[in-house]
């Protein structure tokens, strides 16, 4: 590795094209059959030394000269303070060379964790230039030939992760050239870039695997390349391995040469890949392991489907293969454009950082989001492999064959899969309503984060890897896919899928900024939906529409940016003023007739007089807040409470919950009020609903857990469980239920869990002690309440026996449950002994944040995970600093719960010391932020909730 910045050394390598290993030269200063006699006759010592003196100069100034002829280069690095100007100043690769097709073999040692690697890329200058520049980051370099010119010094620019080639002369425009570059790197064991993980086999032994992560910037990891994504090439790939691997990767194999057989010990084979289809570096993956899979023809056999894990989970795969199916011939159909690969690889990968990674032909998943048991995982388990796997089918499209041009258009790539997942689910299991779904699981978690005034715009500008990282956030995923939706409502689902389909067609293997997609969708709309759509993409955060009756037969309708705590400063500039063209929906009573216009800023609205209520946002379409008078609240609110729903849809009520409690979170309406409605949910017995309202009552519990009135809180919300609570209990047949009925089970008995049901609580430790006792198998729907109560009402044995449990377990999402129950533990020592262990070698990396997460999401261990936190940052900051998600999560989990000016002036001095979050900057900003926003609403809401909460519970 280059560590040292301004160090140089010189490299016995020819400049011109040809084998590395060809051109290297030893340079003898002494000849060895020519000895020097050093013992001359005394009278000619003096002109025998100065003869060798001149001798020896002469060799030396030969030697020097051979070198500058032969080698033509140095290397090293230069720092942002270096005296020499050039293009690698700049975070952007020029645009004067453009690759074609990249030839890279690699060897790699799973034993030395070594890669030895080759990458030949043939390119075309497309501007004069004397420099060729491309990213390289955490590896030796040791030799760099250029086909044409000669090469006078290359060296790494470590700012800005760039390999510098500099050229005697400048490359003609029009000229093609291909680059060698020779490399060489270890396999460490994070989890970006060509990275290591390993598993535990059935006999006890560790094995090894390698994988790729590449997304956003660090293909750069794993070879020197131009690793932007409108660098589009086509890769053939030839990797090395030991003859007991199979190897993976975007294409099918071509062939395999060496010692297939494995005859011979230590025997090794090189697998060769077809040529790829032209893709971005982010793209390109390779897993080479010892798994097995289960695999299916599609298609009439012009596709390959195949799900790839670990030996020992193998028969958790058969789930992913069906929605797989599923799933991509249904995106074939809807995008009217055959899937373009041969084949299609989904790997479960032991080690990994985020959910699942798209690359085209060779998809990588967390084990948790592709396998699923039938037997033991639950409906909810179930779900999210469904919506994983599709979500990265429906990249293969929005992504891979159609990629943005730069980071700030990432959205196209997430929103759209964000939205494209639901439908292509909803599609393959209708029994589920997961259209209903997408209000809870994306809308409303979006609207939580671009309420804040530290958001960002759907398209945001990002140049370096920490800035570009930081948008793989809700604003890019859920709220674009929320506007999507709305967008998608607008236009009529026709008209919106030809639009797609123009688009997808229109710019098939090539890059696209949004304006692209705008102009697509306008040859079938005829609203200006750039126009519309702009105020939505363009400018952050979100508009609460305030609806108020004027008079019997007129509604006026006004806008304002929606804001959870008003800032005391300015606000960032916005080409809109912040207001918003609106697709806005709304229905009445009692004819429940649905009208719409498209409000530009402010509008009125024609009534009857008998009409008696207005509910906007028709099925929570659109991606705004709705206020109104106070009279028509308590309309809604009284109509609600007749349990006589037919003119609001599951989605409405929903929605209703989610505007009352967010508009007296922000202080545009009363709390007694938003908590008023909320009774409602005595007679709610839908599953939508109940998440949207336990989300708040969740947030609003965290805010007054340490305040007087959280016994009289905890009373109201147990008072609002118990209809349901008695309908879904610990002792349903999970097989008597529908799988919605099955998740609405799990949240009510995980809500009774948490705030205090004593009967829901002693009854899961029995079934908890009767499984430790008798490895029963439990309800899958149940388990997460049933170790959670079992370790909140364990002993230390009980903590030992699960965390073994943990130790031994080899299915992924039971992990995944013990992980969160044992941070149930109500002892603070045991608590603490836990947070350590999330550093040891007994959790992995990918599960250390979840573990830390899991015990700051509790009172007991709120406090315990943040001085963690704080005492192990640098640890944490090099581990996940880099990471689109690892650290945001983080910051954001580990402070939601604080609500006094202590806790707020302990992060900000906090953050202030340790100023460098990486990736997690905007993280921090908008935790204290929040912080502030919990202080307001206590302060202000305290006193006045706790009448209410009283006059409630004693009625």
């Amino acid at each position: 590795r280059h560590s040292g910045r301004g160090k140089r050394e010189v490299l016995h390598t020819m400049s011109g094209y040809g084998s590395s290993s060809d051109n290297k030269e030893t340079i003898h200063l002494v000849d060895e059959k020519h000895e020097i006699d050093w013992k001359p006759k005394r009278r000619n010592r003096a002109r025998n030394r100065r003869a060798l003196l001149v001798v020896c100069l002469a060799i030396v100034v030969v030697a020097l000269i051979v070198a500058a002829v032969v080698v033509g280069t140095t290397v090293g690095s230069r720092s942002s303070g270096s005296t020499a100007d050039g293009p690698w100043l700049n975070v952007r690769l020029p645009s004067n060379i453009q690759p074609l097709t990249y030839d890279l073999s690699l060897s790699v040692d799973l034993g030395k964790f070594t890669v030895q690697g080759i990458v030949t890329i043939a390119a075309l200058v497309q501007a004069a230039t004397p420099y060729i520049i491309v990213h390289a980051l955490d590896m030796d370099i040791s030799s760099a030939i250029v086909s044409t010119g000669t090469v006078s010094e290359r060296f790494f620019y470590n700012e800005n992760q760039f390999y510098v080639i500099a050229m005697n002369e400048a490359l003609p425009a029009g000229k093609a050239i291909t680059i060698k570059l020779n490399f060489n790197y270890n396999l460490t064991s994070g989890l970006s870039g060509f990275y290591r993980s390993s598993y535990n086999t059935i006999s006890g032994t560790t094995a090894y695997l390698a994988t790729t992560q590449f997304e956003p910037t660090d293909a750069r990891r794993a070879f020197p390349c131009f690793d932007e994504p409108a660098f589009k090439a086509n890769f053939t790939i030839h990797v090395t391995h030991d003859c007991h691997y199979t190897a993976v990767s975007n294409m099918p194999v071509s062939s395999i040469s060496g010692d297939p057989t494995c005859s011979s010990t230590g025997g090794t084979i090189t697998t060769h890949f077809r040529t790829s289809l032209k893709m971005s570096t982010y793209l390109v993956a390779l897993v080479i392991s010892q798994f097995t899979f289960n695999n299916m023809s599609i298609e009439g056999g012009r596709i390959q489907l195949g799900v790839w894990s670990n030996p020992e989970v193998i028969n958790t795969t058969h789930f992913a293969l069906t929605v797989a199916n599923l799933c991509l011939s249904y995106f074939e159909s809807y995008f009217a454009i055959e899937y373009p690969l041969p084949k299609e690889d989904l790997f479960a990968i032991p080690d990994f950082s985020a959910g699942a990674m798209e690359n085209w032909g060779l998809i990588t998943y967390r084990e948790t989001a592709l396998l699923y048991d039938n037997t033991t995982g639950p409906v909810s388990s179930k779900q999210r492999v469904a919506v994983v796997i599709a979500h990265e089918l429906a990249h293969q499209w929005f992504g891979d064959l159609v990629t943005m041009e730069w980071w700030d258009g990432l959205w196209l790539n997430e929103g759209f899969a964000t939205f494209m997942e639901y439908l292509g689910v909803n599609n393959s299991f209708p029994e589920w309503n997961l259209l209903d779904q997408f209000f809870t699981d994306v809308n409303q978690v979006a609207m939580l984060q671009d309420g804040l005034n530290e958001t960002h715009p759907i398209i945001q500008a990002a140049s370096t890897p920490a800035e570009i990282n930081a948008l793989f956030d809700s604003i890019s995923y859920e709220k674009g896919g929320s506007v999507i939706r709305m967008l998608r409502d607008w236009m009529g689902e026709e008209n919106f899928r030809q639009g797609i389909q123009l688009y997808l067609r229109t710019y098939a293997y090539q890059n696209a900024a949004t304006d692209m997609l705008w102009q697509s969708l306008q040859q079938y709309s005829t609203s200006n939906i750039s126009s519309i759509m702009d105020t939505w993409t363009k400018q952050m955060g979100y508009p609460v529409v305030t609806v108020k009756r004027t008079s019997p037969t007129i509604a006026s309708v006004s806008q304002e940016r929606f804001f959870f705590l008003k800032p005391n400063g300015t606000i960032a500039p916005s080409p809109y003023n912040y207001t918003w063209k609106i697709p806005f929906k709304y229905t009445t009573s009692p004819s429940g007739n649905i009208a719409s216009v498209l409000i530009e800023t402010t509008a009125t609205i024609a009534l009857d007089p008998s009409q008696t209520w207005i509910k906007a946002n028709v099925q929570q379409m659109g991606f705004y807040r709705v206020n109104y008078d106070l009279d028509n609240w308590g309309n809604l609110t009284a109509y609600l409470k007749t349990n006589n729903w037919t003119l609001l849809s599951a989605l409405d009520r929903a929605g209703l919950v989610d505007d009352a409690f967010a508009l007296s979170s922000a202080g545009l309406l009363s709390t007694t009020i938003a908590f008023n409605l909320s009774t409602y949910l005595l007679q709610e017995t839908e599953y939508v609903p109940w998440v949207a309202a336990l989300t708040w009552i969740n947030i609003f519990a965290d805010r007054l857990s340490l305040t007087p009135i959280y016994g009289q809180y905890q009373r109201y919300v147990l008072s609002l469980l118990v209809s349901v609570s008695n309908q879904y209990t610990l002792y349903n047949s999970s097989g008597s239920l529908t799988d919605v009925q099955n998740l609405l089970r799990a949240s009510v008995i995980g809500a009774a869990f948490r705030y205090g049901n004593t009967a829901v609580t002693q009854a899961a430790a029995v079934l908890f002690q009767y499984w430790k006792n008798n490895n029963t198998i439990l309800d899958p729907n149940i388990k997460a309440v049933v170790y959670s109560a079992g370790i909140a009402l364990g002993t230390e044995d009980d903590w030992n026996f699960m965390w073994n449990k943990f130790l031994a377990e080899t299915d992924p999402y039971e992990k995944r449950l013990y992980i969160n129950a044992l941070a149930q533990s109500t002892q603070p020592w045991i608590l603490n002994r836990y947070l350590a262990y999330s550093l040891s070698d007994n959790v992995r990396s990918q599960d250390t944040l979840s573990l830390i997460q899991a015990v700051s999401s509790t009172v007991n261990g709120r406090y315990l995970a943040w001085y963690f936190v704080r005492n192990n940052w640098s640890v944490l900051l090099s581990r996940y600093g880099t990471g689109s998600f690892s650290l945001t999560n983080l910051i954001h989990v580990v402070t939601k719960a604080f609500s006094t000016e202590l806790e707020l002036n302990e992060v900000e001095v906090f953050f202030d010391t340790n100023p460098d979050a990486g990736s997690g900057t905007r993280a921090v900003l908008q935790a204290i932020e929040s912080i502030k926003a919990n202080i307001q609403w206590v302060n202000n809401n305290q006193n006045g909730l706790g009448t209410w909460l009283n006059w409630w519970n004693t009625h």
